[in-house]
């Protein structure tokens, strides 16, 4: 109460200018501090307690960001879903898009192990990963037991092929777990093909290789490419723990019976 009261005094005294800089600085040393961490979490990938780093810009998400195994919020709910689901990676064929640095060398490791067939993809591959276009999937109909494929279909320029793609080379009985930038308050999917600068991707659509954001409608669009879902939503208490994003979504995407 006093410090209030002392800065609303100060306030009345100073030149605008100086309070605005003054303010300013008083913002920057609390970001400061929050980037750090403002709550001790778990991440329950590795193990980690403690405090979580901040992550991203466009917004930034305070406790974002496991420091150990650099996991975010959907890589943790991805990782609570399959372990209430193991039969959907022991001894399966999975196809992951963009394999998360958290997950790569477990996920190796752990299909080796139960007999299963572990294909890392990747646009552009860097890691050795096989090269797939997610418009044109390289592999016979119905290969796939799971996918996983988290905030790829924003960077793909006709998602609409991409996911029926998915549907296509999914097993019967298979499902497809994928997660977007969305915003449910939106109807529709905001998306201009006129914006081709970085500079304007970054502006409009938060980061300079994003095509779109997704509205709600990111729900026909799975439904017209094929695939029925159900949704995995980030709630309480596992959004405090384990530092999730409230709201935040999981479509477990399964191929439409002919």
């Amino acid at each position: 109460m006093i410090g209030r009261m002392v800065r609303r005094a100060v306030k009345t005294v100073l030149p605008r200018k100086l309070v605005d800089q003054l303010v300013l600085v008083e913002l920057g040393a609390r970001a400061f501090r929050d980037v750090r961490g403002r709550h001790p979490r778990d991440c329950p990938i590795c193990g980690y307690h403690g405090r979580f780093w901040a992550k991203g810009r466009q917004p930034m998400v305070f406790d974002g960001e496991c420091p150990n195994c650099r996991s975010v919020g959907r890589h943790r709910q991805h990782h609570l879903l399959m372990e209430r689901h193991p039969d959907w990676l022991d001894g399966r064929t999975v196809l992951h898009f963009a394999p998360e640095p958290c997950f790569d060398k477990r996920y190796t490791a752990r299909m080796q192990a139960s007999g299963g067939n572990y294909v890392r993809a990747a646009y552009v591959p860097t890691k050795g990963e096989t090269q797939v276009d997610l418009q044109a999937i390289p592999f016979p109909d119905a290969t796939f037991d799971t996918i996983i494929c988290h905030n790829v279909l924003e960077h793909v320029p006709d998602d609409h092929k991409a996911l029926t793609e998915i549907a296509r080379v999914l097993r019967p009985g298979g499902r497809a777990l994928l997660s977007v930038p969305m915003f449910d308050a939106w109807a529709e999917t905001y998306e201009d093909p006129s914006i081709t600068s970085e500079a304007g991707r970054d502006l409009h659509f938060n980061k300079d290789d994003h095509l779109r954001l997704y509205g709600r409608d990111f729900r026909d669009r799975m439904t017209r490419a094929g695939l029925d879902f159900t949704a995995d939503v980030a709630q309480e208490p596992a959004v405090s723990r384990y530092g999730l994003e409230r709201g935040e979504t999981i479509f477990v995407a399964t191929p439409r019976a002919a």
